[in-house]
């Protein structure tokens, strides 16, 4: 957008915002805000009465949109046709012995993945996603673990799943989502076959009776610590999940969901696919990250569910538009109005800026944000942009959603409050060892009760009792506190945290947050360095945009890192502050959800 047009846009405005201000000031009351969605009250019993009820109440509207292998026609497929498909994949399967089987997914995302989970679960089988990016040996790993008898996969997993089965003896059908030269099943063969199968009477499948409290989903999690355990969930675990989120969170049947998470990963799975499903919102699958920004204005989403890497990378990419339009100080006063006028409650970042809105397909309103801690800046500058960011806080093992910021009350800072029926508390050791709930604003690890939490790690009984405290709360390793009303603050990771010798406590999550404010910083991770002699060193590893950095060396880079964890250091306490830098030539190894592996730095 030219210089120009933008100052045109400014001026257009301004007749808007006078009378927008004179209607606040005469009612305060008012608010720029859209009336609240209807909401889905129901509570699911099961997963099949959720697919169910999601084709009866939508039929016809449009459930997936995706690309097609040319990479530019669009596939669309209807919430009716969608439970056909189950079905019809559900009673193959049950046809060939495999209707409560243990069968594993590792693929891409496309409909087809959704497809093979719920034929799974409507089955009454035990259904374990896998992340794509496991290597063969720990494929086979948790294939023989899991004892798993049946695996679909896309084409580009097909090698690695061939060797994975040859270490797991358990495995004996290979499904191909994908038709291959191979002696694999191929998923379109199942499902004629299950039509045929239907059309003459094989109605087994269907009235299958679902048991809500077993296990239907085992999840190995990211090990982002160098370890992996199995979380066992059920369907209630499931069901009560989607409840919540469907609930709390502002996205309704007329959104277009864009999706950019792993399937395998319960946040994206759960809130996003299994949520769309009931409420019925339209899901666009994004086809490569790499393209992440083009295909946004293709499908033109007016929501998305996303972790802070793409909340960053999204600003980044808005800031690099401006840099080259040289329009910074124009924007830069649209912004000061945004915020002026937000504080009365207008919001005029939807018509201030008309070329951002564009650039992300100019629909877009919400973005719900989980997974990790978000900056609480991004809540603010989105806003002004006319763009609500919901923060929601959850883990894997409770299904993984416990909070959420209300988006008709938004705090800053907060991860939210406790999803319905949820308890949340906060506890820590005396110097005794005896666990006490803490009180409001005092810092200790977050517990949680609630129908979402996990029925426990496969295999692990030991690691199950551990998790748990002896009045039944789930231990979730993370620290953070509660405020006067509820609201929970996240600090970082119990397992990061960094004890100095004098007993004083840093979450390197906060420093991370201070250096991630610098758009020079791509990535980074904050720890204690051991020393030969003394304390250890709390040293922030660096990988910079070298982009940015052009034509300067080493020496010069840390030096200018160093005069940035100086300004930084300032705000700080003195035991916090950062005394080393490391300058890191090549990117941090992360999670499919773009978590770094810590352990490996």
């Amino acid at each position: 957008m030219a210089l120009e047009t933008l100052r045109d846009t400014l001026r257009e405005s301004t007749e808007s915002l006078r009378d927008s201000l004179r209607s606040t000031l005469h009612n305060p009351i008012s608010r720029w805000t859209r009336p609240l969605p209807k909401r889905q009250t129901e509570r699911f019993s099961n997963i099949r009465e959720l697919l169910d009820h999601s084709a009866d109440q939508f039929g016809d509207k449009v459930l997936y949109r995706w690309f097609a292998k040319d990479r530019t026609t669009i596939n669309e497929m209807t919430f009716r046709q969608f439970r056909s498909q189950v079905n019809y994949l559900g009673t193959a399967l049950s046809a060939r012995g495999l209707r409560d089987a243990r069968t594993a997914i590792i693929s891409e995302e496309r409909p087809e993945w959704m497809m093979a989970f719920l034929a799974v679960l409507c089955g009454g089988g035990l259904a374990i996603p896998m992340d794509r990016e496991l290597d063969a040996e720990h494929v086979g790993s948790f294939l023989a673990l899991a004892e798993a008898e049946a695996v679909f996969c896309s084409a580009a997993q097909l090698e690695k799943v061939r060797a994975s089965a040859l270490k797991a003896k358990t495995v004996r059908y290979i499904i191909c989502f994908d038709r291959t030269e191979g002696d694999e099943e191929y998923v379109q063969d199942l499902i004629l076959q299950g039509r045929m199968l239907l059309s003459d009477g094989y109605v087994e499948y269907s009235r299958v009776r679902l048991s809500t409290d077993k296990p239907c989903t085992l999840l190995f999690t990211s090990g982002t610590t160098g370890t992996s355990k199995g979380v066992l969930l059920s369907q209630n675990n499931l069901t009560a999940c989607v409840y919540y989120s469907c609930n709390m969170v502002d996205i309704h049947e007329n959104d277009v969901l864009f999706s950019v998470l792993p399937f395998h990963h319960t946040y994206e799975l759960v809130c996003g696919e299994l949520g769309a499903l009931c409420i019925g919102a339209t899901v666009c699958i994004n086809n490569s990250l790499r393209y992440f920004m083009r295909n946004i204005q293709t499908f033109r989403p007016t929501a998305m569910i996303v972790v802070p890497l793409f909340v960053t990378s999204i600003y980044r990419k808005i800031r690099e538009e401006v840099e080259k339009k040289r329009f910074r100080q124009v924007l830069n006063v649209g912004v000061r109005v945004t915020s002026a006028v937000d504080r009365v409650g207008v919001n005029l970042g939807t018509f201030l800026f008309h070329a951002v809105r564009k650039g992300l397909g100019g629909r877009l309103r919400t973005m719900i944000c989980g997974g990790a801690a978000l900056n609480p800046e991004m809540v603010e500058k989105f806003s002004q942009f006319g763009i609500r960011i919901c923060q929601g806080y959850g883990i894997t093992e409770c299904s993984p959603l416990v909070c959420v910021v209300p988006y008709t009350a938004i705090r800053k800072g907060s991860v939210g409050l406790p999803a319905y029926g949820t308890e949340v508390k906060i506890v820590e050791a005396d110097e005794s060892g005896k666990e006490k709930d803490m009180p409001p604003h005092v810092i200790g690890e977050i517990c949680v009760k609630g129908e979402q939490v996990m029925l426990g790690y496969y295999l692990n009984q030991k690691a199950t009792k551990a998790a748990m405290t002896a009045d039944g709360y789930f231990r979730t390793g993370d620290y953070g506190y509660i405020d006067n009303d509820g609201y929970l603050y996240v600090t970082g990771r119990k397992k990061n945290i960094i004890i100095l010798s004098n007993g004083k406590n840093v979450y390197p999550e906060e420093l991370e947050e201070y250096l991630y404010a610098n758009e020079l910083v791509k990535d980074c991770v904050v720890l204690a360095r051991p020393q030969e002699e003394g304390d250890a060193v709390i040293t922030a590893v660096v990988y910079p945009d070298f982009a940015k950095l052009e034509g300067k060396s080493d020496e010069e880079i840390i030096r200018l890192f160093r005069g940035i964890a100086a300004n930084i250091n300032r705000k700080l306490p003195t035991f916090k502050q950062i005394r080393n830098i490391e300058l890191r030539k090549t990117e941090f190894e992360k999670t499919t959800t773009q978590k770094i592996q810590r352990y490996k730095v």
